[in-house]
């Protein structure tokens, strides 16, 4: 019996924050594990399939990582292994499906319920991990992913993941890699692949944030509730801007998420006079990074289609990544240099400012189906 596409949703959002542990969960496995080791350590196959896939992948990675007796097996199991499943069963993968079944006035919406799953997967499964890793060890806490993923994920991958279109028809339709290119070459493309960079560096934000706590004269405790408060100002800022942008434009309400995210990082430069003030800004500098993710992530598909939103997603997060893991780098040398990290989050409130007019100046205005339109004119 086919299933509603709410159901979808919801089975698919469970999928998410199921395998969202594979990137939330290490920072509790690192400290028993460097303690024994002694060191730091679709298009063509469909989404129903690489999801499923994906969720065994990672699952036998977790199994595997229960069982290393060294760094290598260790490195093997959970950084290739876990690390390629992330890749088939996480959020790039799930929100395209999910968007082929939502029309574009929910489609915004939907993906940010799909986006929400990974900033909360730690607030369901961290206190068991660490329950776990207390009253057993590390190993027995990988078992039990292994297991809640076999047990619970597979399943709800099994029936959500499944995709409005027949496989096969998706297929033979599928456009080649050459006709990515025009896209690529397009000015509004190449902007949101600069914006998208820019969101990836200013992820810095929360690798930093206990550090940043402490560099405002604040104490570990204050940064580690700010962390949980980013948590949760990203889950409601998805929601609501995937919301917004469905009513009032994806171009516009996507500007507005990198003009608050430049804003709150120009304030978070400046001195905080206590820690309710400084868990506002922290709310106001990155709780909008999700949900710039989403509305862009939505964005992209409908500019260049289901047939190769799967192409251009997955070049956007390459991009990214990129700028997430230089940001953090960055961050460290500016403050190493300057002894504070005020500096840096000034500029990178200017780049933040910079990308939101650059996505309002150049998109917004015109609907997201005429810039696909244009491309596709240009093609012909």
């Amino acid at each position: 019996m086919p299933l509603s596409r709410n159901i979808v949703l919801l089975l698919c959002a469970g999928v998410v924050t199921i395998t969202s542990i594979g990137m939330n969960s290490f920072s509790l496995f690192l400290r028993p594990i460097e303690a024994e080791f002694g060191c730091k350590l679709a298009d063509d196959l469909g989404a129903r399939r690489v999801i499923l896939a994906g969720i065994l992948l990672m699952a036998g990675g977790f199994f595997g990582m229960s069982l290393s007796q060294n760094l290598w097996q260790l490195s093997l199991f959970y950084g290739i292994t876990v690390g390629l499943a992330k890749g088939a069963a996480g959020l790039v993968i799930i929100s395209l499906l999910v968007a082929k079944h939502y029309e574009a006035n929910r489609r915004g919406l939907a993906v940010s319920v799909i986006q929400t799953a990974s900033p909360l997967s730690p607030v369901f499964f961290s206190p068991l991990l660490y329950f776990l890793i207390q009253r057993f060890d590390w190993r027995a806490a990988a078992l039990a992913s292994s297991l809640l993923l076999v047990a619970v994920a597979f399943p709800l991958g099994w029936l959500g993941a499944r995709d409005p279109n027949d496989v096969a028809t998706a297929r033979r339709d599928r456009a080649s890699w050459g006709s990515c290119l025009p896209y690529l070459r397009d000015r509004s493309m190449i902007m949101m692949f600069a914006a998208r960079f820019s969101c990836g560096v200013a992820l810095f934000q929360t690798v930093h944030l206990v550090a940043i706590a402490l560099s405002k004269g604040f104490d570990a405790a204050t940064g580690a509730i700010a962390v949980g408060v980013f948590g949760g100002a990203a889950a409601v800022s998805a929601l609501f801007f995937g919301w917004l942008s469905d009513r009032h434009g994806r171009a516009q309400v996507l500007a507005l998420t990198y003009l608050v995210r430049g804003l709150g990082t120009l304030v978070l430069a400046l001195d905080m006079p206590n820690e309710l003030f400084f868990y506002a800004v922290v709310a106001l500098a990155m709780g909008p990074t999700f949900g710039t993710i989403a509305v862009q992530n939505v964005m992209f598909y409908e500019i260049v289609g289901p047939r190769m939103a799967g192409v251009i997603l997955g070049l956007s997060f390459i991009v990214h990544q990129i700028g997430s893991a230089g940001g953090p780098m960055l961050a460290s040398l500016a403050f190493d240099m300057t002894g504070s990290y005020d500096g840096f989050m000034i500029i990178m409130g200017v780049i933040l400012l910079a990308s939101a007019a650059l996505v309002y100046s150049t998109i917004s205005g015109k609907p997201i189906a005429a810039a696909a339109l244009g491309v596709s004119e240009a093609r012909t």
